[in-house]
This record gives C-alpha cells, sequence and structure tokens, in this order.
C-alpha cells in the first residue's frame, strides 16, 4: 500500500478540512447541521478522527487530499466509551440537532449488518480541490485490496446518491436504499471479498 499513509495525529486537523471540504454539499451532513454548518462538521470530525487515529484505522495520500475511516472486521461498531469520551464534542457542534444526530446514528448501528465479517468504510471523502483527480480511487483501490487478500467484503453507507456510481467502479453493489422518519435517505452497499 505504498500509494497512501496511514494517518498520525499532526493529520487530523487537514484531514478534517479535508472531509469537511468533501461534505460541503452533502445532503445528510446539511440536514444534520443546517446552521454553522462548516465550523460544527470540523469540530465533530476533529474528534473522530483523533481517535480513530489512535487505533490505526485513518488512511490518506500523500497530500492529505483524500481521507479514509476503514475499520477492520467486528471493530465497525462505536463502543459507549466512545460516546462518552465525546459527549463535550458531540453537543457542543449538535447543539438543537443532537437527538437528530444520535438517532440517525443508532438507526444505522441498528442495520448494519452483523454477518458475515466484514471490513466498513466508515468515511471516505476527497478535498473540493483535487475532486476528480483519481486520488480518491487510489486510497480506495489499496485498501481494497488489504479485504481481498483476507477474503472478506466490505460494506458502506452512502449519505449522497451522486457518489453511488463511484461505488459501483470499485465493486460495490447497491444493497438497499435507507429510508428514515426524517431527513434525506442513504445508500447502503456491499462489495465481495474478490469486487465481483
Amino acid at each position: 500500500m505504498s500509494d497512501i499513509v496511514r494517518a498520525t495525529r499532526a493529520d487530523v486537523h487537514a484531514l478534517a478540512e479535508t472531509l469537511t471540504s468533501a461534505y460541503e454539499d452533502d445532503p445528510v451532513w446539511n440536514w444534520l447541521l443546517p446552521r454553522e454548518r462548516d465550523r460544527r462538521i470540523r469540530g465533530l470530525l476533529r474528534a473522530h478522527l483523533a481517535q480513530q487515529v489512535d487505533l490505526g484505522r485513518v488512511w490518506s495520500d500523500i497530500d492529505r487530499s483524500v481521507a479514509v475511516v476503514w475499520c477492520p472486521p467486528g471493530e465497525w461498531q462505536l463502543p459507549v466509551s466512545y460516546l462518552l469520551r465525546n459527549a463535550a464534542v458531540l453537543a457542543r457542534t449538535g447543539r438543537a440537532q443532537l437527538p437528530r444526530m444520535g438517532g440517525r446514528l443508532l438507526t444505522l448501528e441498528r442495520r448494519h449488518p452483523k454477518a458475515p465479517e466484514h471490513w466498513y468504510l466508515e468515511y471516505i471523502g476527497t478535498h473540493a480541490d483535487a475532486r476528480g483527480t483519481g486520488r480518491g480511487s487510489v486510497v480506495l483501490s489499496a485498501l481494497l485490496r488489504q479485504a481481498d487478500e483476507a477474503g472478506q467484503p466490505t460494506y458502506l453507507e452512502s449519505s449522497n446518491e451522486r457518489n453511488l456510481s463511484f461505488y459501483k467502479r470499485h465493486g460495490f453493489a447497491l444493497r438497499e436504499e435507507l429510508t428514515f422518519r426524517s431527513g434525506p435517505p442513504m445508500w447502503a452497499m456491499w462489495r465481495a471479498a474478490d469486487g465481483a
């Protein structure tokens, strides 16, 4: 995986900026945090990336223009300790939308497949300045090779319908359109171990 780098604590701010830029026109993020969106998303992502970096789950390209949170099989669920450690950040960034954020997160966790064991592509985003350059494909392809070599499938939820064709090019198939009591839909996608 020489085309990509495992992120460190020093990369967290840059990668939070990358994801904030990548999700600028994302329907779900805009619904979750409609006011002061960039500042609030950036704070939430910094806290999340910092914890995921410590677990070795954050990857990027050499320019930090792509950010990926890639969870190994059996490690996709957020532990209660994570929520407790991030309670202040969640309250500060979520404010009036905290019930909406929590409800969406809990629903996604409930609908997440339990079996078979699989890799979880929790986040992937390319900075707007690097969109269309193929950098996201390079990083994602390297991680998917890891899943293929382990003989394990990969799962993701897309919050933007526009991105479905990107995932399909990488071997993902639409599993289900996820609808909710309120807010925009999402799309669950599954990729077999060999990408077929």
